[in-house]
């Protein structure tokens, strides 16, 4: 019954093994060799600050959102190490 299953023949893998991206660095979203005179990164930071006072002053509602855009020139694939403190500013006077 199961002699048709197993048999003595043997066959080849017809499937190229890759070794995986994590062991290559490659990427699908990134061509490789892409060359900048200079290397630069650009850090736009984009805030928008919205208050809601009553007639007495007091604060009804106050909300702070923003974004980070990154703009690379970074050639080939280089390791980019950010690092943003939480440091608010130089004020020690809270506003509100």
């Amino acid at each position: 019954m199961y002699s048709r299953y197993i048999t003595q023949e043997g066959h080849k893998l017809e499937v190229v093994l890759r070794p995986p991206p994590a062991v290559t660095n490659a990427v699908s979203w990134r061509p490789e060799g892409i060359k900048y005179r200079k290397n630069e990164v650009f850090l736009d930071v984009i805030e928008s600050v919205d208050l809601l006072a009553g007639a007495s002053g007091n604060v009804l509602r106050s909300e702070i959102a923003g974004c980070i855009k990154m703009r690379v020139y970074l050639s080939g694939m280089p390791e980019l190490r950010l690092g943003l403190n939480d440091k608010v500013g130089r004020f020690k006077k809270r506003f509100f």
